[in-house]
């Protein structure tokens, strides 16, 4: 019995996968690189998605200066649709509350139990609020984030500790203390990192704090994701806990990583003045292309964005907002037929919540942080400096130097 052949898709589905325009698609087609067929309606294009995926590879192999190097780990399997920490199926970690502490601790040492609140330390939590203070009122959360790393750092004369011990007594004092710098809107809140992280980013209910929960759950690591290479890279060096924070933030302050789901906010934000239409529109002119929508991996869907999302729509803790993301998704779904990603989900939760549009990057960044601490354990256990791409000089045409005092040219 011979098997099915695949479902075409649409060439809307087909430049969302190869991460190119429309155009693009068709350009393919004129050269010979993919192969159409007419639609039923006699109007559109299909394409086979075995062929699409068949390029993608050969694009990435391709692609000028990528490289794609193995590298073994114990800690995160990511696979199409799964996410698993250290074994453990991620819906199996989020679906009995488990806290972000424990999943840290899980990470970090393999086990997974009950894990008391992390204590505060007053000096630690003291020097960095002075660091945050210090910058100017335009500094971004990443800079306030970093600024603490630095401060604590500098404080502590066991920064270079590697021990499994030593850094994670270190990663758990870091993480209550950037979170404790943060100005708060409301009461102190409880002892646990999501408890103390809610009431400063939104004024809302603390009983909906469990979403945030869920966040730092499914954000506390992914695999060899950008921020975790750079975290390992430090950590190859043999650079202290400290240091491998702040090449962790280094990349997350991106907005093709960390800060996707900010563009998403906004998105939403835009939806709410002048409707999911235009708000879309204004993104696609702009950038092209949808955030939130379609993943390197997770071709069916993303386990984190589903995980948070559910929870999220289960709430309904506010129906108006709710309703807005819900236009905007369903409009998108009718034009890219794509899994939504994990962006959608925290740009969601910071919408819906009434947090500010930045908060998902500052949520993104601590969750990640035990993730980034795990790598680096790992890392410590490996040859030093183990990652040395070589170098292949390209000579470039050298741009012409223009006298002093002369305009450019605006012919």
């Amino acid at each position: 019995m011979t098997s099915p052949a695949p479902t075409r898709i649409s060439a809307t589905e087909a430049a969302a996968r190869l991460g190119v325009k429309r155009e693009t698609i068709y350009a393919y087609v004129s050269r010979g690189l993919l192969h159409s067929q007419r639609h039923i309606d006699g109007k559109s294009s299909t394409f086979d998605p075995d062929e699409i995926d068949r390029v993608r590879r050969r694009k990435g192999d391709d692609r000028p200066g990528r490289l794609e190097v193995p590298v073994t780990s114990g800690i995160t399997e990511v696979t199409d649709g799964h996410v698993h920490y250290r074994g453990h199926d991620l819906t199996e970690l989020v679906e009995p509350g488990h806290t972000y502490e424990a999943i840290a601790e899980l990470l970090w040492t393999g086990e997974l139990a009950t894990t008391e609140p992390w204590p505060t330390n007053r000096s630690v939590s003291n020097a960095v609020r002075r660091a945050v203070r210090a910058l100017p009122a335009h500094a971004t959360p990443t800079d306030r984030m970093m600024a603490g790393v630095v401060a604590a750092g500098a404080l502590d004369p066991f920064r270079d500790d590697r021990s499994l011990d030593g850094a994670t007594a270190t990663a758990r004092r870091l993480i209550r203390a950037i979170v404790d710098s943060l100005p708060t809107h409301t009461e102190t809140g409880g002892d646990r990192i999501a408890e103390r992280l809610w009431v400063r980013l939104t004024a809302r209910d603390p009983a909906e704090q469990d979403l945030l929960g869920i966040a730092l759950v499914v954000l506390a690591d992914h695999g060899m994701a950008t921020s975790t290479l750079a975290a390992r890279l430090a950590a190859s060096t043999r650079a202290g806990p400290h240091a491998i924070l702040l090449a962790g933030l280094g990349a997350v302050t991106g907005p093709l990583h960390g800060a996707a789901s900010r563009t998403v906010h906004l998105m939403f934000e835009d939806a709410t003045a002048r409707g999911a239409d235009a708000a879309i529109a204004e993104v696609m002119r702009r950038d092209g292309k949808l955030p939130g929508v379609g993943h390197f991996i997770h071709r069916t869907n993303d386990p984190r964005h589903d995980l948070l999302f559910d929870a999220l729509a289960d709430r309904r803790i506010d129906e108006e907002r709710m309703d807005v993301v819900a236009s905007v998704v369903s409009r998108t779904s009718e034009r890219i037929p794509v899994a939504p990603n994990v962006d959608l989900a925290l740009g969601a939760l910071t919408f819906i919540t009434g947090m500010s549009h930045d908060a998902g990057e500052v949520i993104f960044a601590i969750a990640r942080t035990a993730g980034w601490i795990a790598h680096a354990l790992e890392e410590y256990e490996e040859t030093p400096i183990r990652f040395r791409p070589v170098g292949r000089y390209v000579a470039r045409p050298s741009r012409p130097r223009r006298e002093a005092g002369r305009p450019r040219s605006t012919g």
